[in-house]
This record gives structure tokens, sequence and C-alpha cells, in this order.
């Protein structure tokens, strides 16, 4: 059998979030909509949070109610807090996802509360996740460069996995929120954590904002890793981290597994005609 790749598509909601200029409603729901023609396995429509941290996503429920949901495909939001939880929940998803860091300043940051609060914000939501059959990603930022901290340590991402493995989530995405990490550092931690649970937990997350990207994911594949997070268009930044612009393109993710020999499932003409579409709406 050849072996599979899982793209998850991160586009309409870590592409989308930094842009100031607010792109209209339809304009995203015919992005997602042209994703999930493309076949793409997973896509993660919006993030259930507050406007005022993510004006961009202001329209959340109106973008999750007016998709086209395809039923090969997993439709994900993200969900910063128990209200964002039950709001996922409220319009129709049953695959969430949380995020934390492993740099305690990048935490403070992003999430406005340390790791260790952002865990008990996650235990909060436990009941509704079990009760609802859910299935839970986690997002771990700055796995290996933090923009404010510089280098983080290895023993540091292991603990915040352990601590999220013991809530119950499923899939943990590693994050090069800055783009900072060489292969060497990839193989590095890769193996560390890989020699405590099994590459099929985990998914990485490059930002190839200093062209390594590319290299990295190659590596991740190498080692077992078979997720991988991309934005089509290489749309896509972290607007609490400086300079953090760019997601590795689901474009390049794609054609590197092809090259590969895995298996993605992902239509490469649709999936570059959604990468031109939402390019050629952006601001420029």
């Amino acid at each position: 059998m050849i072996d599979s790749v899982r793209i998850v598509e991160v586009g309409p909601r870590d592409g989308l979030q930094s842009i100031e200029e607010t792109i209209p409603t339809g304009e995203k729901v015919k992005y997602i909509d042209m994703l999930s023609e493309a076949g793409c396995p997973e896509i993660e429509v919006t993030s259930f949070v507050s406007p005022k941290w993510v004006p961009q996503l202001a329209d959340c429920s109106d973008v999750s109610s007016r998709i086209h949901r395809n039923e090969n495909s997993t439709y994900t939001a993200l969900v910063p807090n128990l209200q964002g939880l039950e709001l996922a929940l409220e319009n129709g998803f049953r695959s969430v996802a949380v995020f934390t860091a492993a740099s305690v300043t990048f935490s403070q940051k992003n999430t406005n509360c340390t790791i260790e609060e952002s865990m008990k914000r996650f235990e909060t939501m436990i009941p509704i996740w079990e009760e609802n059959q859910m299935r839970v990603r986690a997002y771990i930022s700055t796995c290996w460069v933090c923009p404010y901290e510089g280098n983080v340590g290895a023993e540091s991402v292991v603990n915040v996995i352990q601590d999220l493995l013991d809530l119950g989530v499923h899939e943990i995405s590693l994050g090069d929120t800055i783009g900072k990490a060489t292969p060497e550092d990839v193989e590095y931690l890769l193996q560390i954590i890989f020699d405590n649970w099994p590459p099929e937990t985990f998914a990485l997350h490059m930002h190839d904002t200093f062209n390594m990207a590319s290299e990295n994911v190659t590596v991740g594949l190498g080692m077992g890793v078979r997720t991988l997070d991309s934005s089509a268009g290489g749309v896509g930044g972290c607007p609490y981290a400086p300079g953090a612009s760019g997601n590795i393109a689901t474009e390049t993710a794609v054609r590197i597994c092809h090259e590969q020999g895995f298996e993605t499932g992902i239509n490469i003409d649709k999936l570059k005609a959604a990468g031109t579409f939402i390019q050629s709406i952006l601001p420029s």
C-alpha cells in the first residue's frame, strides 16, 4: 500500500487571522468551499475567539453556517476557552483545536495566560468534548524558537505534550511559529519526542519565514510524521509573533508529499485554484 499524508488546511483561520483589512464573509466561504472541492481532508474553518482579539474572524458563526460541508472532509474550529467550545458545538463542529505554547512569554502574549493557566482552561472543556465525543487537536506554538525568549528547550516542549495528552487531546501540532527552526533542530526535537510517543500523534506546523519549511517538512516525513499543517496560497502568520508571516503553502506541502511517494487525496489543480483565489482578494 502507498503511504499517505494527511494535510490539515489552516488557511481560512491561521492564514487570514492577522490580515487587518476585513475580508468579506462570502469570499471566505468561497475559499473554504474551493478547498473542500479540492479534497482537503481537514480544513480549519475559523476561530470562536473574541472579535476584540481577532477582528478578522468576527464572522465565525456566519462563515460556519454558510460553507458547504463535504462528508469526506473534517471541519475544525479553534476554541480559546469554554465559551468558544460551546459556540463551536452550537455551530455544528465536532472537531476543535486548542492552543498553547512551549514559551511562557509567548503564551502570555498570545493567550493572556501562562502555560499552566491554559491547561486549566482546557480542563474546564473536558466534560463537553467527552460528552459530545469531539475530536480535539492541540497546537503548541514556539516549539523551537520564541520571538521573545529565543531558543526553546526540548524539555519545555515535552512537558507541554505530556500535559496535553493527560487532558485527552487526540493530536498535537508542533509549531515553528517564527520559522527559525533548521532541519537539524527539527530532527533533534522530533527524535526526543518520538522516543516517548508515536509519530502518529503529531503534526508539523512549519512557517516559511526564512525559507526552511520545505526542508523541515521533508525531515519530518522521513522520521514518520504523517500529518502536515499548511495554508493554500501560503497566506498567514501570527499577530502575536512579529515577522512570522507565511505558513508553508499547501501547494508546496502536497508537492513534497507527492515527490516523496506519499498520497494526499488532494486535487492539485483545484488546490492551486483556491490558492490563487485567496491571493487575488488579499490586500497587496
